[in-house]
């Protein structure tokens, strides 16, 4: 075994930086067991098992290091890759390797950086925040996010889609009147849970080219929805922004000090954490009814956040990097699942422009602020090590 520092040194070089968190490939479901009563049709057959990228999931990662060197101004000569130790995330890495031209190059493997509360390998470094706490703030977040849909209707609808299973009807799990049920921790639970376990596994399935249900391409794009509903109830609160206050630490040394683009391959949970510290929102029209004003938070599998930063034209005397004239600029890049698309090409939105470093930094702080044991996390990155 060998420690890895979880911050590594890097040259201050100039001119434009560029930091991607991007979520891992399009994998395998991994709770079908728990929805597969609830259907009259045979569960997904990904040929791999549970949470594993599928074949098609590691084609598109490919397609997606190729389109970043293409459309993006990547580096493929000067780009250095960060991965959790999860197996679909360094897949995941690997294949966006392959499509950029990459035959070697380092991968650091960090889990504590992606998790610093609860890591895959190593020893928690930061304490979770009180599950009171956590509670009370996706009921907060319940009571803010507005529903993709009609729910009643959603469900029925599903349910033609799906046929009555021996486990019953959608409808009757809440009861006739109940409508969202939220659970002890305030997650929803119930029929909204299976809804959006069926609305993933119908995405999944699609991007996949691994036929499941007889669905068109508008709904299956429609019931996604209800994860990225589900995700920013239950995951925009104190415990994920702990969980990314290393990140967001990362994040913001890379674009100060840094060179070329650094790559981070994670979880829909990272991108969560770092959108509740730093206030962002943003829509995909194609999954999500813009009426949401960018609460859903859409995450679909291979998308991330792209910050953006050029100094190009900063004062020569200006010893403070962060009260120079550059601007730090944030996107979200997802790819819009197509099959039948001869062209590979992802999706670019603007999310936000942060101000210079040093704004981007206060505005950072005052986020981590917002939520409790985030600040005190983030005080410890630089020291943290993790055991690989």
């Amino acid at each position: 075994m060998r420690v890895l520092s979880a911050v590594l040194p890097v040259l201050a070089l100039g001119g434009k930086r560029q930091v991607y968190i991007s979520r891992h490939c399009v994998r395998a479901t991994a709770h079908d067991d728990d929805i597969a009563s609830y259907t009259t049709h045979p569960m997904v057959d990904y040929g791999v098992p549970a949470n594993w990228c599928t074949e098609k999931g590691m084609e598109i990662m490919q397609a997606t290091g190729k389109d970043l060197v293409d459309s993006f101004g990547v580096d493929p000569t000067n780009v250095r890759f960060y991965t959790d130790t999860v197996m679909r995330d360094a897949d995941t890495a690997f294949a966006m390797m392959e499509g950029m031209g990459i035959q070697h190059a380092p991968v650091d493997y960090d889990a504590v950086l992606f998790a610093p509360i609860d890591p895959e390998i190593g020893s928690p470094v930061c304490e979770a925040p009180a599950e009171d706490i956590v509670a009370a703030e996706r009921r907060a977040r319940f009571n803010q996010v507005p529903l993709p849909a009609d729910y009643k209707a959603a469900l029925a609808e599903m349910q033609d889609i799906i046929g009555v299973g021996p486990a019953g009807r959608l409808e009757d799990i809440d009861g006739p009147d109940a409508g969202i049920v939220l659970d002890e921790e305030g997650k929803p639970t119930g029929g909204v849970q299976v809804l959006k376990l069926f609305g993933q596994a119908m995405l999944y399935a699609y991007a996949s080219g691994t036929p499941f249900l007889n669905a068109t391409e508008e709904q299956i794009n429609k019931f996604i929805a209800w994860q990225f509903w589900y995700r920013s109830v239950a995951d925009v609160n104190s415990e994920k922004a702990t969980e990314n206050a290393f990140l967001l630490r990362r994040i913001l040394d890379d674009l100060k000090s840094g060179s070329g683009t650094s790559i981070y391959l994670g979880h829909d949970g990272n991108l969560d954490g770092i959108a509740a510290v730093l206030g962002l929102r943003w829509d995909m029209p194609e999954y999500v009814d813009s009426s949401a004003h960018g609460e859903l938070l859409p995450t679909p599998p291979g998308s991330g956040f792209l910050f953006e930063y050029d100094d190009d034209d900063e004062d020569d005397d200006d010893d403070d990097d962060e009260e120079s004239g550059g601007v730090v600029n944030v996107s979200y890049v997802y790819r819009v699942f197509n099959p039948a698309d001869t062209e590979f090409k992802l999706t670019q939105t603007t999310v936000a422009q942060m101000g210079t470093l040093k704004t981007f930094k206060q505005t950072m702080l005052r986020g981590l602020q917002q939520y409790e044991g985030a600040e005190a996390c983030y005080a410890k990155a630089k020291a943290a090590t993790v055991v690989v």
